[in-house]
């Protein structure tokens, strides 16, 4: 029996109800945070709720409970007998019910809060054998720093994406590569790595910060700097990045392929540095 936890409570997942009023329904007013468990810990949940709190703030979506995330999240992993598997666990907070109207309610009313945690494996042979991505204009608003749960802009890319083959998107934006669907992009050239700096275009992840971090600390030049669409051909290596699949190099964006056509040395470092690092979190070891 899959356990979820709605506004307080845990409860069966079959006996979650949410009110069509819901301005998450209604309106995609909300956001939401994944984080993932390594059976037996969970890497950088402090970023993450961080993250998530921003969120709140940036919408002013107000959660009292906020300060539970880290506990919640323990729970949803015991409570579903997951301490030894591979997971992820996901928070959606609403605005809450009201009659449908484009401002926020007045009176304010409490925010729906709905979590879930369920199994999932990292694709170790999209980390080994690397991927292909599409490069797309980007067709999303001005906000994309806030993980809002209104993602028609990224999904209908995605697809289109998916329904040609590839893996991923590769959006531009004026010229400039931003980030993906729903990961960010990096590029090495001459052994620096280069990814679109922390804007209102890219959604600031949890595993770009860690890359970052480890590339200054082992010596990998960094350049926060957005790489233009039309140098993607000159690029030696390139990956993507995101909690559920954390390093996933990239062979091909559309027609180009990427060096090689294999995973570079630079982007097998990262992995191995990334692994480490999260192994390190481990409070067995």
């Amino acid at each position: 029996m899959e356990v979820v936890y709605l506004n307080g409570q845990f409860i069966p997942r079959e006996q979650a109800m949410i009110s069509p009023d819901d301005r998450g329904f209604l309106f995609g007013d909300s956001v939401y945070e994944v984080t993932r468990w390594y059976g037996g810990y969970f890497f950088d949940l402090t970023g993450h709720a961080t993250r998530l709190r921003r969120s709140l703030h940036e919408t002013r979506i107000v959660w009292n409970d906020e300060a539970r995330i880290e506990e919640i999240s323990h729970d949803l992993i015991d409570r579903n007998g997951l301490g030894t598997e591979c997971a992820i666990v996901y928070f959606q907070i609403t605005r809450g019910v009201a009659p449908r109207n484009h401002a926020f309610p007045d009176p304010p009313v409490s925010p729906t809060v709905y979590g879930f945690a369920r199994r999932q494996s990292i694709n170790t042979l999209a980390c080994e054998r690397g991927v292909g991505i599409w490069l797309t204009p980007d067709p999303r608003w001005n906000r994309c720093d806030i993980k809002t749960t209104a993602l028609i802009a990224n999904i209908l890319p995605y697809q289109e994406a998916h329904d040609l083959g590839f893996a991923e998107v590769c959006f531009v934006r004026n010229g400039l590569v931003t980030e993906g669907a729903h990961s960010n992009i990096f590029f090495v050239r001459d052994e620096t790595l280069y990814t679109h700096p922390v804007t209102n275009d890219i959604l600031a992840g949890i595993t770009r910060k860690n890359i970052i971090a480890l590339a200054n600390d082992n010596g990998i030049s960094v350049v926060e700097e957005a790489v233009a669409a039309d140098m993607i051909p000159y690029m030696n290596e390139a990956f993507i990045s995101n909690t559920t699949g954390e390093i996933v190099p990239v062979t091909r964006i559309s027609d180009q392929v990427i060096g090689d056509g294999m995973s570079g040395p630079v982007t097998r470092k990262l992995q191995n540095l990334l692994r480490g690092l999260i192994q390190s979190q481990d409070p067995r070891r």
